[in-house]
């Protein structure tokens, strides 16, 4: 279908979401976040899709919320919140897809960009990139889960910190701490992404999903119950078709013949 705020596109089993308003930096608006949930649900719907990789055109990866928005929505406060909330579901329909998001962090993710960053599986980002959460220098706060996100990621004391003071971090900082997986040269992230997304594509369907679900389901449980969830999860692929054929190819010593199932 055809899109007004993001580009979405697919080839050699990766679907491509670009968020598309350069103009401004990209800024995030109800429109923006309608448009990528139906991108997601095709992709949801699409079998030959097995990792998706979003990006920003121009200079920024997703600056925030258009601030024009997010001031319309202080004078009715309660659908703001409701608009909010399709935002924190949006980030959740990610943590839940059973197909890896790495996001390939272009340039600026601020505010709602960096929400979106935390909803990812994977992140590498440019040399150039800033990421941070200025919200309460504007007197707010993040509002799509990025209070729950960032602490899971780096901790409660850098994550008090970053939200706290509000000043962004450059790439290197953001790798230091854990927040993103790698940082390449500008111009690149796409590329990388790409690289990352081909070794995880080698790999059965199935056990790829069971992996993302079992760590990101996990991560919320006790070790004793995130260990049992594992175990479910791992009798999943000893009971599929990708688990026989792979354990089979490796004893006939050939490249497995994945069928996703």
């Amino acid at each position: 279908m055809a899109y007004k705020t993001i580009i979405y596109e697919k080839k050699d089993r990766i679907g491509y979401i670009t968020f598309n308003r350069p103009e401004i930096l990209n800024a995030m608006d109800m429109e923006m976040v309608s448009e990528i949930g139906k991108a997601i649900e095709e992709i949801e719907k699409d079998n030959e899709v097995g990792a998706v990789i979003m990006t920003g055109a121009g200079r920024a990866f997703l600056a925030g919320g258009d601030i024009n928005w997010l001031l319309k929505g202080t004078e009715v406060p309660f659908e703001l919140y409701l608009q909010h909330d399709q935002i924190m579901r949006l980030l959740l329909r990610l943590e839940r897809l059973p197909k890896p998001v790495i996001a390939a962090i272009n340039g600026y993710a601020l505010g709602g960009g960096a929400e979106m960053i935390t909803g990812c599986d994977i992140r590498i980002a440019a040399e150039n990139a800033k990421i941070g959460f200025p919200e309460v220098t504007l007197g707010i706060m993040p509002g799509a889960g990025g209070t729950a996100r960032l602490p899971r990621l780096i901790g409660k004391g850098r994550a008090l910190e970053l939200e706290l003071t509000g000043e962004p971090i450059d790439a290197q900082e953001a790798y230091r701490i854990g927040l993103v997986n790698k940082v390449v040269p500008e111009g690149e992230t796409v590329k990388a992404a790409e690289e990352m997304a081909r070794k995880i594509l080698k790999n059965a369907p199935q056990a790829v999903w069971q992996i993302k679900n079992a760590i990101q389901i996990g991560v919320d449980m006790s070790t004793e119950g995130a260990s049992e969830y594992c175990q479910k999860n791992t009798m999943m692929t000893l009971a599929s078709k990708d688990g026989a054929e792979g354990l089979r190819a490796f004893t006939e010593k050939r490249s497995p013949r994945w069928q996703g199932k």
